[in-house]
């Protein structure tokens, strides 16, 4: 049985692989997205350089400079929908947020009527209790002197 230690370090190792799966993946995706499109090309500067090798080099400089630009456009795209999956995540974490400080707030609100009415009874009896040891210590002392 495995100590709390080699769990963590399992752990640890799992994440990785996950980590390390979901960035290849991504490479993967990237570098189809980036050579698909022009895979004829490529195909088609292959049988140039068999059919004129002196035409074949600027061609290829040409495809060279046009994949790196397409690359960057494959790139920047990436990112953007990333980040606007991040920020959706970002956004449905900031309306679950308001929701829960709106529903605290409300209970705060709840709270401190509840603490208002309390303390208005609280005054309201002791006023009650002040009144009836008047009354009796009025009822006392009169009895007190009418006796003797």
């Amino acid at each position: 049985m495995p100590n709390v230690g080699e769990n963590d370090k399992l752990q640890e190792i799992s994440d990785y692989v996950r980590f390390s799966s979901l960035s290849q993946q991504k490479a993967d995706t990237r570098h189809a997205l980036a050579t698909e499109p022009i895979q004829y090309i490529l195909k088609e500067l292959a049988d140039l350089e068999h059919d004129d090798p002196k035409s074949a080099f600027p061609a290829a400089r040409f495809v060279g400079l046009y994949r790196r630009l397409w690359e960057s456009c494959v790139s920047k795209h990436i990112n953007g929908q990333r980040l606007e999956q991040e920020n959706l995540l970002l956004e449905e974490a900031g309306a679950h947020l308001r929701k829960k400080r709106d529903g605290l707030q409300l209970r705060h609100d709840k709270q401190l009527a509840r603490l208002r009415f309390l303390e208005q009874a609280l005054d309201s009896s002791r006023e009650r209790l002040v009144s009836v040891l008047n009354d009796w210590t009025y009822i006392s002392i009169r009895r007190l002197f009418c006796f003797r």
